[in-house]
Order: structure tokens, then C-alpha cells, then sequence
């Protein structure tokens, strides 16, 4: 047998793959042994063949379908290999931007699991320095604070269908909240017509967007939905004997929601807190 053949174990070793690997690209059409020996039937593969499976190797690197690298060996052009190339291009960057959102989510989650340790018992008021914060909003016809839990939940629901109407990502809804303008909580209107959810730099630009300041905030944490009126007048009561006004929005900021309740309702650990500066 002339040199420069090689059977199907010597062609794996040499190019550091399995001979299940190229059983799949003989199947599949993309590379087939060059040489078949009359006298036995045997096919081996030729040396000049490696370049071959460097070509399928990088395309699959570049993210392409077994099917789209044959048609790339078989029937296109350079000019059709660079408008596909493109093309995957795109598709990465979108996989890369949907990955990018669930690390996110995976990051926002954990890092609320972890303050639910340090959280202050219920019902305790307590002063936090906030940093920065972007949320997203959307006023709806619904007020949390006389339709209780089922008009949360369809709060959310208007949220969750302006998110996909918008084709916003999904990954930032579960970090959502209730809030009430600060003009309404100064006059002590407790009225929560607007759902909100905290998002990054990274997401769209929507008029919708509000920006909350960093600063000194007034908080306390509570579990049962039922209950947030009395602690947000209880919130507002310590926020006026301490010596402080209201200086901003009152965001209801939902910490954890599950696993759900025997009742099929959110477990819900929630957060009340509003921006407060001295009273001079």
C-alpha cells in the first residue's frame, strides 16, 4: 500500500478525534475515505485528507450544522462561505446576548437568596444606603392596595405582556415590585398603580425607564402581601418621628417568591423602602 494511506484509527489518532467521529462525517457525507483497496474492499483515508477535516473542524467552531458544512464543502462559493459566516455571526451574538441574561438572572436570584439571611426580622424598621438603581415600569388600572394579591398578580401580568410585546428580556421580570409615587405617599395616599422590575445598562432604552438615586432609604421587610399597608404606615409613622421626610418613590421590592405555598400563592419576602432625607 502506498504511503500517505491511513485507516480510520491512524486518521483519528493523527487529528486527535475519535473513529466514531469519523464514521459520522462518512454517514453524513462531509468526508469519506479516499481510497478503497480492490483486493479487500478495506477504505482508507489519504494524508492530503487532514486539511479537509480542518475545514470541518473550524466550521464547527464557528458555530455551523453538519448539513450547512456540507453544503460549504460541496456546492458553495467563497462569496456564499463569507454570507454565511455573517450569518452565524449574528446568531452567536444573539445566543451570547441570551446567555449573557440568564447569568444575570442566575446572579440577581443568588444575590437575593443571600440577603435573605441578613434581612432584620419582620416588621423591623431599619436604614439602608442604597446604590444607584434602573427600573422599568408600567402604570396599569389595578391597585395593589384594594385588590390585594390576585390584582398583584395581575399587575404582573400586564407587565409580563408589555415585556413580550416589546420583545424585552425576559430574564430581568422576576425581580419585580409594586410602587407608589412619592407625591401620593406624602399626601398619605397609599395607592400602587405601577409594577416595576430593576434592570441593568444593558437593556433597551424605553421612555418607561425611571432612574432611582442613590441614597438613604427607610426599609422594612414583611411576608404576607395581606399585610403591607399596616407596615407601609408603619414604615411612613418612623419615617416622621425619626426626623425625616419622604425624599423619593416608595418601591415595594419583592426579595424572594419561591417555592410556592401550599395554596399554590407566591412565597413571597418582600421589602418596603423609601428615599428619606433629614427634616430641616
Amino acid at each position: 500500500m502506498e504511503t500517505g494511506y491511513l485507516t480510520i484509527g491512524q486518521m483519528a489518532d493523527l487529528n486527535h478525534i475519535s473513529t466514531q467521529t469519523l464514521r459520522l462525517y462518512d454517514r453524513e457525507g462531509l468526508l469519506k475515505p479516499g481510497y478503497q483497496d480492490p483486493s479487500n474492499g478495506y477504505r482508507y483515508y489519504l494524508i492530503d485528507q487532514c486539511a479537509q477535516l480542518d475545514m470541518i473542524h473550524t466550521m464547527k467552531i464557528c458555530g455551523m450544522s453538519l448539513q450547512q458544512i456540507r453544503t460549504q464543502l460541496t456546492h458553495a462559493s467563497a462569496q456564499e462561505l463569507q454570507a454565511l459566516l455573517l450569518e452565524q455571526d449574528a446568531a452567536l451574538r444573539q445566543q451570547i446576548r441570551r446567555l449573557s441574561n440568564s447569568r444575570r438572572s442566575i446572579a440577581r436570584i443568588v444575590s437575593n437568596l443571600k440577603q435573605l439571611g441578613s434581612l432584620p426580622p419582620v416588621g423591623q424598621v431599619f436604614f439602608e444606603y442604597m446604590p444607584k438603581r434602573i427600573i422599568d415600569t408600567i402604570v396599569t388600572q389595578i391597585d395593589f392596595f384594594t385588590q390585594g394579591y390576585a390584582g398583584y398578580e395581575r399587575m404582573l401580568l400586564e407587565l409580563k405582556g408589555k415585556m413580550l410585546r416589546q420583545n424585552l428580556p425576559m430574564s430581568y421580570f422576576f425581580n419585580a415590585g409594586t410602587l407608589i409615587e412619592q407625591a401620593d405617599l406624602t399626601a398619605g395616599r397609599y395607592v400602587a398603580r405601577t409594577a416595576f422590575i430593576f434592570v441593568d445598562e444593558d437593556y433597551p432604552a424605553s421612555d418607561t425607564i425611571r432612574v432611582v438615586p442613590e441614597g438613604l432609604s427607610m426599609a422594612i421587610c414583611a411576608h404576607d402581601p395581606e399585610q403591607e399597608l399596616d407596615y407601609a404606615r408603619q414604615l411612613c409613622q418612623e419615617i416622621q418621628t425619626a426626623g425625616y421626610q419622604i425624599a423619593g418613590d416608595y418601591l415595594c421590592e419583592v426579595i424572594s417568591q419561591f417555592p410556592l405555598s401550599e395554596d399554590n400563592k407566591r412565597d413571597l419576602v418582600y421589602k418596603i423602602q423609601v428615599p428619606v432625607r433629614r427634616d430641616r
